[in-house]
């Protein structure tokens, strides 16, 4: 336990930021998996148009993950600053909150969404065609919001306490079981849909459960204590606030592909939404890395935050943008070369012609400002580590809601289809230029905080 202290302040930061990003980032490609290799089986094993309406549920699953991420990365933030500053108690308290919150919307949620299922399902641009494909995955996939819920909240807190192999591992569990249950389900047994929503809710389930005996065989740096469990209003509004941006993150990737679906029923089908599912399948490869390497970076800037050293926060900072600018460049160029090979794990060789004439334009347009975005997706979890949680809120709101949203209503008015993938572009290239402004900002302030005396954890 003091190794893992000690190495988060004194290690090599490149070599730290590897040993903790690496894990985070096979843990995040399969996180990735779940979702796409539900997609892949799918359009194999069962046609276009069913991707589509697993596609459609995707916002709300999106709020689900909302939720985890708002207590977990909140919560997680608070206890590395905590750790840094070498207060255990408070640490404790805000994993053991985090903990009560998590429970509570795990069980909320799923109630909420079955009572407004059908107005959810509506909202969120089902067609005639794909309702009932949609209508028998959420049905299902509810069932594992507890576990999921749970589960991914506290991985976070495992990652932030430097055991990103421990956290890579319980995601690997998870979608292993989740690859052979597709397999079985959908291949072999001819369960559909429903085969790929058992098969996710019971991967979700043993994951959890893994997750969980990490902190009852006390080996965490944390514990979790259930007389600890208590909510008091000051911790849960610092875990709020410190969560907020990734939560607005997932609320707003929710609005924002319920608004896309709607826009892209009007003006091309529903199989251009089977090719959005497609795509995003495709893009999530590229950007879950970047998402790792910000799970990697933020338990070091945390901790250092709280130590007050400015240096080694700024090295860690642009060592993990660095990175993150290479794996989106090389995911520019893969996706810019192989459109064809990547897409056609999706579908079958007889898929309607149609599909593919959205389809292959469509991932090459949304992916041309990818090489911008590493410093920018990096800056997010910067912001938070620092306890700036309003300029991440702002930075990934200008992205994902303020810039995107008016785009795609406007854009395909006048491009139809292709207006969708263009508004992508555009989004991106002002969000970069918005965020790297903002970093100069706080970097002179983050600076500032180092040298004064006054507690951090105020």
């Amino acid at each position: 336990m003091t190794k893992q202290k000690h190495s988060l302040g004194e290690e090599d930061i490149r070599k730290l930021v590897w040993r903790l990003s690496v894990p985070s980032v096979v843990a995040m490609m399969a996180n990735a998996l779940y979702n796409v290799v539900d997609r892949i089986f799918i359009g194999k094993g069962v046609n276009e148009i069913a991707i589509g309406g697993v596609y459609v549920v995707m916002p709300l699953m999106f709020l689900s993950m909302a939720f985890s991420q708002l207590f977990g990365v909140g919560g997680n933030t608070l206890m590395s600053i905590s750790l840094g500053a070498k207060n255990q108690e408070k640490a404790e308290e805000f994993i053991n909150t985090s903990l009560s919150l998590l429970l509570i919307m795990g069980f909320v949620l799923p109630l909420l969404g079955y009572y407004f299922r059908d107005s959810l399902l509506g909202y969120f641009g089902t067609t005639a065609e794909n309702y009932g494909y949609a209508k028998d995955y959420f049905g299902i996939i509810l069932f594992g919001a507890p576990c999921a819920i749970v589960g991914m909240g506290l991985n976070n807190f495992i990652r932030g306490m430097g055991d990103a192999k421990t956290a890579m591992l319980s995601i690997l569990i998870g979608i292993f079981t989740n690859i052979f249950l597709d397999y079985l389900f959908i291949m072999k047994w001819n369960w559909g849909v429903k085969g790929a929503a058992f098969a996710t809710i019971i991967s979700q389930l043993i994951s959890c459960t893994w997750i969980l005996s990490y902190f009852f065989r006390k080996k965490a740096l944390v514990q979790i204590h259930f007389e600890k469990m208590k909510l008091r209003l000051k911790t849960i509004i610092q875990i709020t606030e410190n969560g907020m941006a990734i939560f607005l993150i997932q609320v707003a990737n929710s609005l924002v592909v319920g608004i896309m679906n709607n826009q892209l029923k009007t003006f091309g089908g529903t199989l251009a939404i089977s090719a959005m599912s497609i795509v995003s399948s495709v893009s999530s490869f590229v950007f879950m890395p970047i998402f790792g390497i910000n799970q990697g970076i933020q338990p070091i800037l945390g901790y250092n935050y709280g130590a007050k050293k400015y240096n080694r926060i700024k090295e860690t900072y642009f060592t993990g943008a660095l990175i993150a600018t290479s794996i989106m460049v090389m995911g520019f160029l893969i996706i810019m070369i192989f459109p064809e090979q990547l897409t056609s794990l999706f579908v079958k060789d007889n898929s309607d012609s149609k599909l593919l004439e959205y389809l292959l334009p469509g991932i090459r347009t949304q992916a041309i400002a990818y090489p911008l975005l590493g410093f920018a997706i990096t800056g997010t979890a910067f912001f938070q580590a620092v306890r700036r949680p309003r300029t991440a809120m702002i930075t990934s709101l200008l992205r994902q809601v303020i810039v995107l949203i008016p785009l795609i209503l406007v854009l395909p008015r006048v491009f139809g289809v292709m207006g969708v993938w263009y508004s992508f572009v555009f989004s991106d290239i002002i969000s970069t230029c918005v965020t790297i402004f903002f970093l100069r900002r706080v970097f002179r302030h983050v600076k500032e905080d180092c040298r004064s005396e006054r507690n951090l954890l105020e």
